[in-house]
């Protein structure tokens, strides 16, 4: 017996199909897993990035910034089956996930943060002074 998944958007447009097909064959982990989905929000003054990490712990997560490449990465481990049990669905990740970009511009690492907060890791990246906007006065 298998369990399906009810999807009611189910009539999706081509472009919306596309997407979604592009998606799942493209953004994956080095398992197969889904990957690591995040907002990455510009200010003025910062970067925010904010992973979606659910069933990692905090010890479980690594940050690292060098020459404009932020990189993430977290393990995450689930409980384990009885003997007598098996799965009907599974679609947690577990394992090691992990995401990498290449910010536009340079960051002050050492006025970073990061909170890890309700399985989301919120980075605050402030930008270096030099790329920070600036007004000009007109005399």
């Amino acid at each position: 017996m298998q369990l399906s998944v009810f999807d009611p958007g189910t009539s999706l447009s081509l472009r919306e199909a596309v997407n979604r097909l592009m998606e799942d064959r493209f953004v994956r982990t080095e398992r197969g897993g889904p990957a690591m989905p995040v907002d990455v929000i510009e200010t003025n003054e910062a970067v925010v990035v904010k992973a979606f990490i659910p069933g990692s712990k905090k010890e479980n997560l690594q940050v690292q910034y060098e020459k404009e490449i932020l990189t993430i990465k977290a393990e995450i481990h689930l409980e384990a089956l009885p003997d007598s049990a098996r799965f009907l669905l599974k679609e947690r990740t577990q394992g090691k996930v992990s995401r990498t970009f290449r910010l536009p511009f340079s960051i002050n690492p050492e006025q970073a943060s990061a909170e890890y907060q309700d399985g989301v890791l919120t980075l605050t990246l402030p930008k270096q002074e030099s790329v920070k906007p600036r007004s000009i006065q007109v005399n």
